[in-house]
């Protein structure tokens, strides 16, 4: 229903964004260095395909959180003009940096306001995987790159600094995002496999009081691609959003892991009841009867840092470093 009302409201939005006055190249260069302004025209490819960015952008507008996290960190921040604002982490609404709850809010992260968006005229739209559904509509109106970060890959947490260098590309801060990027390579090569001597690995998600698990294939990789863990459990195929396979508490008890990671989905997406909190959903008999339990190796994963941001520049070393903390 929703993208049949987006469908609908294209043609309209394209006459409304034809009919706003281009700004041209001195104006939009306030605020950013000759060198940056220079860096364009230029074409960038992403998840879904190549797109043509004429000017360096002025005015942007994120729907992905770990692009937000990102832009903020390679100092980009103040081109932001409108973003998901009820989905904004924590740390990108203190009072130490730019608060970016307080930009327009433009919907959410699965369904953005593509009317909101044109009113603010942005010169660069950017996409993640909550949204990435949506880049065909959008790049008929907007300037358009998709950041989605597919976890089907073999190589997930390798491609993370790709990922942070095409954003910096696309804004024209591409020194500030190369050396994050060659922060990040640096700390996942000194945590390299540093799990691989610790035993197997489950990782378990908590969502209404259910749990289902998780391997490799999603978007907790770094625990196996970067530490080393061995996995307890291998399904079939990659997770398709954040569907795992659902399992009951005597199937957790049959893998008997040797470390447990944990997310509660609930938590992440501020829709926790009573009773439904990870650690008292674990709980159990059967979860205690596990070498993880026994040995204290139960982890509790930070569940905005891993379920909603997940491959943000300044996120991801900190998931790392949450892993290395727990596992040391």
């Amino acid at each position: 229903m929703y993208v049949r009302k987006m469908a609908a409201a294209l043609g309209a939005l394209t006459l409304l964004m034809t009919g706003c006055t281009a700004t041209n190249s001195s104006e939009t260069t306030d605020g950013i260095d000759a060198a940056t302004a220079e860096g364009f025209p230029r074409t960038v490819t992403h998840s879904s395909g190549t797109t043509e960015i004429e000017d360096a952008p002025q005015r942007i507008v994120v729907l992905d959180m770990a692009a937000l996290d990102t832009i903020d960190a390679i100092g980009a921040g103040d081109l932001v003009v409108g973003t998901v604002t009820v989905s904004v982490p924590t740390w990108l609404s203190d009072d130490e940096g730019i608060d970016y709850t307080s930009v327009e809010s433009v919907g959410t992260l699965k369904e953005p306001d593509m009317e909101a968006i044109a009113k603010l005229n942005p010169d660069l739209v950017i996409l993640g995987s909550r949204s990435a559904t949506f880049y065909e509509d959008f790049s008929k109106v907007f300037t358009t790159i998709d950041t989605t970060h597919s976890w089907e890959d073999a190589d997930y947490s390798a491609t993370v600094p790709g990922t942070i260098t095409l954003l910096g590309e696309a804004v024209g801060f591409d020194d500030e995002s190369a050396q994050v990027a060659s922060d990040l390579e640096a700390l996942m090569a000194s945590y390299k496999d540093t799990g691989a001597d610790k035993g197997t690995a489950l990782v378990l998600m908590s969502n209404a009081g259910e749990i289902s698990l998780h391997d490799a294939g999603s978007r907790w990789a770094p625990i196996y691609d970067v530490f080393g863990f061995a996995e307890a459990y291998e399904k079939d195929g990659a997770d398709e959003g954040h569907q795992g396979e659902k399992v009951s508490f005597e199937t957790v008890k049959e893998i008997n892991p040797d470390w447990l990671f944990v997310v509660d989905r609930d938590a992440a997406v501020g829709q926790a009841e009573a009773g439904d909190a990870a650690a008292q959903v674990l709980d159990n008999e059967l979860v205690r009867a596990t070498t993880a339990w026994q040995e204290d190796q139960v982890v509790y994963l930070s569940p905005e840092r891993w379920y909603i941001v997940m491959t943000g520049a300044s996120n991801f070393p900190a998931m790392l470093t949450e892993i290395a903390d727990a596992i040391q």
